[in-house]
This record gives structure tokens, C-alpha cells and sequence, in this order.
């Protein structure tokens, strides 16, 4: 059995959006904010080694878990780190930055279970739109410039990734028929 940690931040994300404003949407808030980690930290000591969740996608094989000794430890330090940051976060009220956090976690957590290239990317690309709504809480002009070059950043090394699967694919593929 094998339960993806980025699952659970994903629907957090989306779900608390759609949460009342009032006193109890705020307590609702807080426990769906919290349930990700504890989902997490369950997964990563409860998952076993090996490959889940296969796609078939463009003639491609998709991976979206490869779960392994060293995945696994980095999984337990991220789902242990998660739960800290979003304990720390608990007195924010604005909710669209939880909505970044949680996709830049589940984009984290995403990139280390990822079991080919294409899925790497995938959850990069996830982690750079989170981290650069993380770095602008508030639309003074610093901060969104601040975002700006993070999200730069991240895409130039989401085009730097991409760039070396095609790479590194197209190579495999002259060595296959060579």
C-alpha cells in the first residue's frame, strides 16, 4: 500500500479556498491546515519501498511514487518539517498564503517521491508557482518583484531539468538503435 504525502496538501489546497470566513471556517481552517502533515508523517513511516502510481502518458510511463531508503528518510524529515511550518503558520489569517504553502509542499514532497523526469517536472513547476505565492503575502512593489526573480528562478531551473530529460532521452534513444 503506498499513500502519495503531495495528495493530501493538494486537496487542502484546494478545499480551503471554499471554507466559510466565519469563527468556525477559521477552526475548520485550522484542522484541514493540519491534517496534511499527519497524513504525511503516517505515509512516510508506513509506506514500503518500490514504484506506485503508474500513468501512461504520451507513450511514456509516469511514476508518480518511487519510494526507497533514501526518499524515504527525506519524506519523514519533510512530513515532520511540514507539520512544525504549518504549526508555526497556524495564526495567519490569510488563507491564500496556506494555498501556496501547501502547494509548495506537495510540489516538495512531489519531486522527492518522483520516479521519472516528466513527474520530476511536474511537481518542480507545482513547487515554483507555491514558493513564489509564499514570497508575496502582501502586493507591495518589493515584494512582488521579490517573487518575480523567485519565480524566474525556478523557471530557469524547471527549463535547465527539462532541458536534460530531453537530453538525456534523446541519447538513451540513439544508444537503443544504434
Amino acid at each position: 500500500m503506498f499513500i502519495h504525502p503531495s495528495l493530501a496538501f493538494i486537496i487542502a489546497a484546494i478545499a480551503l479556498p471554499l471554507l466559510p470566513r466565519n469563527e468556525g471556517g477559521k477552526r475548520t481552517c485550522q484542522v484541514l491546515m493540519l491534517t496534511p502533515p499527519v497524513i504525511a508523517i503516517i505515509a512516510a513511516f508506513v509506506n514500503t519501498p518500490g514504484d506506485y502510481g503508474h500513468i501512461k502518458w504520451l507513450g511514456q510511463t509516469l511514476t508518480l511514487g518511487r519510494m526507497d531508503a533514501m526518499s524515504g528518510i527525506f519524506i519523514q524529515v519533510f512530513a515532520i518539517m511540514s507539520l512544525a511550518g504549518i504549526i508555526f503558520a497556524l495564526h495567519v489569517e490569510d488563507r491564500w498564503q496556506h494555498v501556496a504553502a501547501m502547494f509548495y509542499v506537495a510540489g516538495g514532497m512531489g519531486c522527492v517521491l518522483a520516479g521519472d523526469f516528466i513527474t520530476l517536472f511536474f511537481f518542480w513547476e507545482i513547487m515554483a508557482i507555491g514558493s513564489t505565492f509564499l514570497v508575496m503575502p502582501g502586493r507591495r512593489r518589493a515584494l512582488v518583484l521579490a517573487a518575480f526573480r523567485s519565480f524566474l528562478s525556478h523557471v530557469l531551473g524547471g527549463v535547465f531539468l527539462l532541458a536534460g530529460t530531453v537530453m538525456r532521452s534523446t541519447c538513451l534513444a540513439a544508444l537503443h538503435f544504434a
